[in-house]
């Protein structure tokens, strides 16, 4: 017996190699939703208008604001407090999660008709948000009620079991809203899928994680825990969703639904990269920083083993965006679109500075430090507000709005760079080296896309295969120095 306790002591994975394997399934899992996404959003713009992406993009905002707005932190407590495996406390926080998904439908449904007539005002078109937000304001009443299980692989860092059911539901999802875009031609399509996509990666929670069953239960001692410390995450998320949404919020009302259709596409792909810097840091840092805090690893020392890898990952990946935009409208899309290689340029430089924050963020959520987060997303949202408020009384046009966008970022790094260094993050120099490494490379992708006799004239697919080339050889020593370090560290 004792030989086989210590054989299975010995099989338990270490917490760093449940995060580098966690990682890899992370990116995995979103680098196959992205792809599908993307090829998805192509046949979707051959198929359907621009007026239902950008009709998509208003339910998706709203859809977005109210979850976040009733967020009070229930998977960063389940992460961070010290009774996260416990029962009670699960199924307590599973329960809180039930009710929410409740109240997050009942208030879209009664949303539903204000905002049909406000935007309708603007596109009569826009009256169809009518139907469109209740339909797709069920998915709350489904994601309500996915398994506790979720909560508690991610406080262990199991990403590669949740990563599995993405696999699946990823391509189910896509070929849904494919089929019901080609037979229904019109919104209504993207909203029953999402209905359809909610339901089976709620049922999957139940049928693919380990972990026992999810109970009602409301433990009084842990509801106040979990509301108290949920405060100041209701505080973030509120500045959170204004930070991510306000741009698509703001400018339906501002220009017509086909320019903001083209902008939220656009904006989709720009957005990619910060989500995958969310994701790493909601599932993989803040979890392994939480864990190093209580170890007795000081945060600046945590910080200074993953900052650069990050930065590297992201730099990458937006150089790719910025510097392919205008290659990648031309080979994706039709006319209708090509003011999207123009945006997107623009975004990617936002999109940068939104990776570092998230960055951050991690570590502000490690340190139990939730205020900082919406600090830093708070001065985004007023400088872009004072940003339009100044130019108001000016014709400008939707690229000029993408600036905007861009430079509220970059305001919203300098909040958290200076947070950071009151944690001993500094981290000054390399941010700065880095930010001009990846305008450097991506100027020089534009250049051999745009200007670089031989490379502009070929053809919008050989564009991009050369730009793929010569960015990854250029990021390689990066790679090498910075990333496979921490993949290969035990």
């Amino acid at each position: 017996m004792k030989k086989f306790a210590h054989r299975d002591e010995t099989m338990v994975p270490s917490l760093g190699s449940r995060a580098r394997v966690g990682t890899i399934w992370l990116i995995g899992g979103f680098g196959l939703g992205q792809i599908l996404r993307l090829s998805s959003n192509i046949a979707l713009a051959a198929i359907l208008f621009e007026e239902a992406f950008a009709l998509m993009a208003i339910v998706s905002a709203v859809m977005a604001g109210l979850a976040m707005f009733s967020d009070i932190g229930l998977r960063i407590n389940v992460v961070q407090h010290a009774r996260g495996d416990e029962p009670n406390f699960l199924n307590t926080a599973w329960t809180l999660q039930v009710i929410r998904g409740f109240l997050l439908f009942l208030i879209a449904v009664m949303l539903s008709w204000p905002l049909s007539q406000m935007y309708g005002a603007n596109d009569p078109k826009a009256y169809e948000l009518l139907f469109l937000i209740p339909i797709v304001a069920s998915t709350c009443l489904i994601d309500g009620f996915q398994s506790a299980k979720i909560l508690s692989a991610t406080r262990h860092l199991k990403i590669k079991e949740v990563a599995k059911i993405e696999f699946i539901v990823s391509p189910v999802h896509m070929a849904v809203m494919l089929f019901l875009a080609w037979y229904m031609k019109s919104a209504y399509a993207l909203a029953i899928a999402s209905v359809i996509s909610a339901s089976l990666h709620t049922a999957l929670s139940y049928l693919m994680l380990d972990g026992p069953k999810s109970k009602l239960r409301l433990e009084r001692g842990t509801v106040k825990e979990i509301l108290s410390f949920g405060k100041w995450i209701f505080i973030s998320t509120i500045f959170t969703f204004l930070a991510l949404q306000m741009d698509r919020l703001v400018l339906a009302g501002m220009f017509s639904l086909v320019e903001v259709g083209v902008y939220s596409i656009a904006a989709s792909l720009a957005v990619i990269v910060p989500t995958l810097a969310g994701s790493l840091q909601t599932n993989v840092l803040f979890p392994w920083y939480s864990r190093k805090l209580s170890e007795g690893m000081p945060m600046s020392t945590a910080f200074s083993r993953t900052r650069l890898a990050m930065m590297t990952l992201s730099s990458f990946l937006c150089t790719l965006l910025f510097a392919g935009a205008a290659s990648f409208f031309d080979l994706a899309y039709d006319k209708r679109y090509s003011m999207g290689g123009v945006l997107l340029p623009i975004l990617a430089c936002g999109a940068w500075f939104s990776c570092l924050e998230a960055m951050y963020g991690a570590t502000f959520f490690a340190t139990g430090r939730p205020k900082w987060v919406a600090t830093a997303n708070a001065s985004k949202v007023a400088s872009f507000a004072l940003l339009l408020v100044l130019l108001s009384h000016f014709k400008f046009n939707i690229v000029v709005a993408a600036m905007f966008l861009s430079a509220s970022e970059f305001l919203r790094w300098l909040v958290c760079h200076g947070l950071g260094r009151r944690l001993g993050l500094h981290n000054t120099w390399s941010e700065v080296g880095m930010l001009f490494f990846f305008l450097s490379v991506s100027m020089i992708g534009w250049w051999l896309a745009e200007r670089a006799p031989f490379v502009s004239d070929l053809g919008a697919f050989w564009r991009l295969a050369v730009l793929g080339i010569v960015i990854t050889l250029l990021f390689a020593p990066l790679f090498h120095r910075y990333v496979l370090p921490l993949v290969k560290q035990r």
